[in-house]
């Protein structure tokens, strides 16, 4: 019972399951057609509120670009204040009656100008930061800054060089517009350069802000605005007839390039005749105008560079060198007339053009004027380093004063460096030198060149006193003289080397000399000369020396022929076989009959005569070699008899007499003897020629008889 009222509760709920699932399907096919029925709404209702979303982000985006847009155009907005000085920069400055710009009184107007260029530059440089160009608002505003900026700028650079022009006249009207009185000097009109152009640069200071907004907006006129301030120093600070003025008023007048003293090497005097040169090249005018001018030169490219901005840091090097350039160019017009008397006075000589001739005219200035002025630009220099190398205005000023130096020296080495190759080729065809080279004496190209260097030290101590330039610290100098007086020694090498040239001694003697004189004269004009020819010095020396070993060996060879064979076969039959076996070969009585024969003391004496007498004859008197030569002859004759004394004592046991000291002493007396005489002679013929001179000025015929007589008879 209990399990069939258990089926029949699973019968019922399984009728009632059955029933619930009929009536879902029934309710899903109703809700099925009813969702049929109501999609088409639905559908509506979703596109609604999508095309909602869109309009909600779009409100957005345009508040968003409106903000944005706000912010551009405020970026690029001017200042009302600002924008009335931009549209006329004028309008900021303060006149006077005659309409001209009262210059202290406006500056408070240039600091306005200032600003509103600035304001003007910071919204351009905004709407370039910012973007936005692409905005037709943005766009309209930045043209009509572009259009701003070029009103502005074109009449900002018309103030500028009206401002100049008037600080120009004003400064020149109280330097009584640059004339210059007979008895100013030099000095005095250089101070009144440096016045007038310290007085005109700190008079545009006040507007050199004006410029620095003219760099910021618009830099292509600036090249404009360069060209007509270097034109206003031109014809105020540096005109030309205060230039001329300043130069005429040196103590050469500036003259020294027209009066030509200079002339080749063969003019000149042989040291030997004693001859001064007096002529000078005015070389004070040089070191004048460079140490009075140099320095207005060097203030006026740093001006330059401070007024135009030509020497910012920040700078890479080509920029560097593209302003280096552009404030060159700038300086170069302003000190034109300067560079034009500075070239005078160092002895440029400009070339000629005639375009009637084909050929330009050689250049032709004066080598030693020339000479002269590169010593001096070249101390000048020292003035102008820039060793701090800091940069900025002042190195720029410094390196533009370096290069005008440097070209200056250019043009005057060129000048003097061809005369000194004209005068190597002189020297290189060994002028006066006999084909055979006998009786030679001093070349005359080596007797001249120690006079040409007293007249370059003259010229370059005219003005001063004890000084002599440091000629090796000067490269083209130093290497030029060095190369003259190489070309000497070359010329006595190719000389002595001839085949027309006798060479058992006169080649010899030739060298000995000239190399001799050249060493005395060198060293004889002090510490600086001799540092200069160190090289050619050396060389002169070993060429004395060989030269002068050579010569006396082949005079003692010639005049102790006998003795000399001798003892040079004794030397070699010692060497072969002993001391003792040397009699063997060579008997005593044959080596003690040589000896009496050709050694006694009468003998000796005779011998030593005839060499001094040869040694005078051929040495010249103006080489002044004789003593020395001599001298070296007595040291050479006491080697070789002291050595043949030892041989003789030692293979023969034979005293040799004279004894080298006696030789010696021999030698020494001829010396003594003769020139005592020499001076009796010399001293005879100064007093005969005294008594001519005294007998000319009087006119006394009998007395000058007389004195022929005296003459005659000594």
């Amino acid at each position: 019972e209990r399990e069939s009222e258990d089926a029949m509760s699973l019968g019922n709920l399984f009728r009632t399951l059955d029933l619930l699932d009929k009536e879902l399907e029934t309710m899903e096919v109703w809700l099925h057609d009813r969702a049929a029925v109501i999609k088409p709404l639905t559908d509506d209702c979703r596109d609604i509120e999508e095309e909602n979303r869109q309009l909600e982000q779009q409100w957005k985006s345009y508040e968003i670009l409106s903000d944005e847009l706000k912010r551009l155009l405020t970026g690029v907005g001017i200042p009302k204040s600002s924008e009335k000085v931009l549209k006329n920069p004028a309008s900021a400055l303060v006149y006077d009656a005659d309409g001209s710009i009262d210059i202290e009184a406006s500056e408070p107007g240039v600091d306005k100008i200032h600003i509103a260029g600035k304001a003007l530059k910071d919204a351009m440089e905004n709407a370039k930061r910012a973007g936005g160009l692409h905005l037709r608002a943005v766009n309209e505003r930045v043209e009509q800054l572009v259009r701003m900026v070029s009103g502005f700028c074109t009449a900002l650079a018309q103030i500028i060089v009206t401002v100049m022009e008037q600080i120009k006249t004003d400064v020149m009207e109280s330097s009584d517009n640059g004339k210059v009185s007979k008895s100013d000097t030099h000095a005095m009109i250089a101070k009144k350069i440096r016045d007038t152009q310290r007085k005109f640069q700190s008079s545009l200071l006040g507007y050199m802000k004006l410029i620095e907004v003219l760099a910021l907006l618009k830099p292509d006129l600036l090249e404009a605005i360069r060209d007509a301030y270097s034109e206003m120093v031109t014809e105020g600070i540096l005109m030309k007839k205060r230039m001329k003025g300043y130069f005429q008023a040196l103590p050469g007048k500036n003259a020294a390039y027209l009066n030509l003293i200079s002339k080749d090497l063969k003019d000149y005097h042989p040291t030997f005749e004693n001859h001064e040169e007096s002529s000078t090249v005015n070389a004070t005018d040089i070191s004048y105008s460079l140490s009075e001018l140099l320095p207005v030169i060097a203030r006026e490219a740093y001006f330059t560079a401070a007024l135009f901005g030509l020497s910012s840091k920040q700078m890479d090097g080509r920029e560097k060198k593209r302003n280096f350039e552009s404030a060159k160019r700038s300086v170069d017009y302003s000190t034109q007339y300067f560079r034009y008397y500075i070239q005078r006075t160092c002895g440029i000589i400009q070339d000629v053009e005639d375009p009637s001739q084909l050929i330009t005219p050689k250049l032709k200035g004066d080598p030693m004027l020339s000479l002269v002025a590169s010593i001096h630009l070249n101390e000048a220099m020292d003035q102008y380093i820039d060793r701090e190398k800091k940069g900025g205005d002042h190195s720029l000023s410094l390196a533009y004063v370096r290069a005008t130096i440097l070209g200056l020296r250019k043009k005057v080495d060129k000048q003097w460096v061809e005369w000194i190759e004209e005068q190597i080729e002189w020297v290189k065809s060994h002028p006066g030198v006999p084909l055979n080279g006998k009786r030679a004496g001093i070349f005359a190209s080596f007797s001249r060149f120690p006079t040409y260097l007293d007249h370059i030290i003259l010229c370059c101590r005219e003005g001063k006193t004890n000084y002599t330039p440091d000629f090796s610290s000067i490269q083209v100098v130093s290497y030029y003289l060095q190369k003259l007086a190489g070309a000497l020694l070359e010329s006595l090498r190719q000389c002595s080397e001839r085949e027309t040239t006798d060479q058992q001694y006169a080649a010899n003697v030739m060298k000995m000399e000239n190399s001799y004189h050249f060493s005395q004269q060198i060293k004889d004009r002090g510490p600086e000369i001799s540092a200069l020819f160190t090289k050619q010095l050396t060389k002169s020396s070993t060429i004395c020396k060989q030269s002068t070993d050579a010569y006396l060996g082949w005079m003692i060879k010639r005049e102790f022929k006998a003795l000399h064979t001798l003892f040079s076969q004794i030397s070699r039959i010692r060497r072969d076989v002993g001391d003792k076996d040397v009699p063997i070969h060579i008997p005593r009585t044959t080596f003690v009959k040589t000896l009496q024969k050709e050694s006694n003391r009468e003998v000796m004496k005779e011998k030593i005569a005839t060499i001094y007498a040869r040694m005078e004859k051929h040495l010249s008197e103006e080489g002044k070699l004789l003593p020395v030569a001599w001298k070296a002859l007595v040291k050479v004759l006491y080697e070789w008899f002291g050595r043949w004394e030892k041989l003789s004592t030692q293979c023969y046991k034979h005293v040799l007499e004279p004894s080298a000291v006696d030789v010696v002493r021999l030698a020494k007396q001829k010396a003594g003897g003769s020139a005592i005489n020499k001076q009796k002679f010399t001293s005879a013929v100064e007093a005969i020629k005294m008594a001519n001179i005294q007998n000319a000025a009087i006119g006394g015929k009998g007395q000058g008889n007389r004195l022929k007589m005296m003459s005659k008879k000594k």
